[in-house]
């Protein structure tokens, strides 16, 4: 994770914590935003799609249908709670 800056870690940290509710598999984006700008007011809704975008551009996690965060493919999704990174092909 050494390409991200520090407030993409903190979305990404947020994401994986998001989708531990969800045995580890996938979050929703509402939760996602719902921790980053109700419960912490640390950004705005639309820092937080941007970083979200970034952070898929850069492969960490894929923006599905219907709103949800899967892992990208720098992570394995069998742990995508606990990430193991991977080299990107």
């Amino acid at each position: 994770m050494t390409n991200l800056n520090t407030t993409e870690k903190q979305v990404l940290n947020s994401v994986i914590e998001s989708a531990k509710m969800n045995d580890g598999s996938f979050t929703y984006i509402d939760d996602v935003m719902h921790e980053l700008v109700e419960e912490n007011n640390s950004l705005s809704i639309n820092q937080v799609k941007g970083y979200l975008s970034q952070l898929q551009t850069k492969k960490y996690i894929q923006c599905c249908e219907e709103g949800q965060i899967c892992a990208g493919n720098m992570f394995e999704y069998s742990n995508f709670y606990e990430p193991i990174y991977v080299v990107a092909q």
